[in-house]
């Protein structure tokens, strides 16, 4: 475990004309003991966060391995709500079942409808116990482990800690697994938008699967506006991503070090629409964001195409830095062209038919994915709208997760 103070008030100035909240004072970072694995199949991250924790305690004499499928197995006996892949109940007893921690801890399922008293209650049990915290974002669809966080004071009894940044353990992409550190605006933004969305009992609660600290207080945010009139062009998203490196000391963090080595360099950037609250038609009030991401210049995928190794998200209307992620291997981005030629195979048209049509990249968190470094492709054809993912798969609507997804 990494825990620091970092000494003084800093402020950066930025090319864009306003100024960063202080830099963290107080960090926890508790990634060097808990391995990343990501989800093998689409209904298992509750049970690959299991996994993530339970192989992941403070003493390496407590860890456990299991097999995700023993682990999922597990959570289908322990739910209580058949509505879910893997509920809280389901997730806190497996833990208990397959590897309690030592005495006198225990495992909870803790949830308040206040979003700051509920983070404030997750940054001081990491705090105080080392432990990460298995908790529901994008209101109930999925299962993440938050493994750190930076704030400006530490977070004990009574205080009221300003959150710089969050970082989680995510199991998508599936079998490959992604970490990534996001602001505290666009976690709050994002993940963290609303409750858990779906009836039944952790309605309208924001759920982690902790021990309830028995002190009080809560985190406050300083949200940011994510939405503009210009959109910045590519190439300034890749000055913007690379000033971020280096103002924010991105690489120095122990999960973001590759991009220090010799041989990494950006890709081709991408432009993402986000509609995080389905339904939204006018433009200005969508944000877009840029995936810059970067590799080695000598990992090619197919197509001859580079392979990511960590991508960096910066907001597209102001060049703001809103969140980097790494994966757990490399991974490629299937190309507009290729989306095209997917659709032609799939309608059973023949391409020139399709290949004045443009696709568009978005993300809304969804049984297609759950992570912003991994978006899907929109294309309209005729009267009718598809999308593909990443992976080539072809959608007809965007489902809405199953919850615990």
């Amino acid at each position: 475990m990494s825990k620091k103070y970092l000494k003084g008030l800093f402020i950066l100035l930025l090319l864009i004309g306003f100024t960063l909240p202080a830099l963290a004072q107080y960090e926890v970072d508790l990634s060097g003991n808990i391995p990343l694995y990501g989800q093998e199949d689409c209904c298992w991250c509750g049970a690959a966060s299991g996994q993530m924790i339970m192989d992941g305690y403070p003493d390496p004499v407590n860890r456990l391995y299991h097999e995700q499928e023993d682990i999922w197995d597990a959570i289908q006996v322990n739910n209580i709500d058949a509505k879910w892949c893997t509920d809280p109940e389901g997730l806190r007893q497996t833990l208990i079942d397959m590897n309690p921690p030592p005495s006198p801890g225990n495992w909870y399922v803790f949830t308040n409808p206040n979003r700051n008293e509920a983070l404030f209650d997750i940054l001081h049990w990491m705090n105080m116990n080392d432990y990460p915290v298995a908790t529901l974002i994008n209101r109930g669809g999925h299962w993440v482990v938050i493994v750190g966080y930076e704030t400006d004071i530490e977070p004990v009894g009574g205080s009221n800690p300003v959150l710089q940044e969050i970082t989680k353990y995510d199991p998508e992409p599936h079998n490959v697994g992604s970490v990534i550190t996001k602001s505290a605006a666009v976690w709050y933004a994002t993940d963290w938008v609303g409750p858990v969305q779906y009836a039944g009992t952790w309605h309208s609660q924001y759920v982690a699967v902790i021990e309830p600290p028995v002190i009080k207080g809560a985190v406050k945010v300083k949200m940011v506006r994510r939405i503009g009139k210009e959109i910045i062009p590519p190439e300034e998203a890749i000055k913007y991503a690379k000033n971020w490196i280096d103002e924010l000391e991105l690489s120095k963090k122990p999960q973001y070090t590759i991009l220090e080595e010799r041989g990494v360099s950006n890709l081709q950037p991408m432009l993402v629409r986000e509609e995080i609250k389905p339904g939204l038609e006018k433009e200005k009030e969508v944000p877009y964001y840029y995936i810059v991401p970067f590799g080695f210049e000598h990992e090619i995928g197919d197509y001859g195409i580079g392979l990511a190794r960590i991508c960096v998200i910066i907001n597209a209307y102001t060049g703001r830095f809103e969140e980097i992620g790494a994966f757990g291997k490399p991974v490629r981005y299937i190309l507009k062209e290729e989306v095209i030629d997917i659709i032609a195979s799939y309608l059973a048209l023949k391409r020139e038919e399709v290949e004045k049509l443009k696709p568009t990249l978005m993300f809304q968190p969804s049984d297609i994915t759950h992570i912003r470094l991994y978006p899907f492709w929109r294309i309209m054809v005729a009267d009718r709208v598809l999308y593909v993912d990443q992976m080539g798969k072809v959608y007809k609507v965007i489902t809405p997760s199953v919850p615990g997804d």
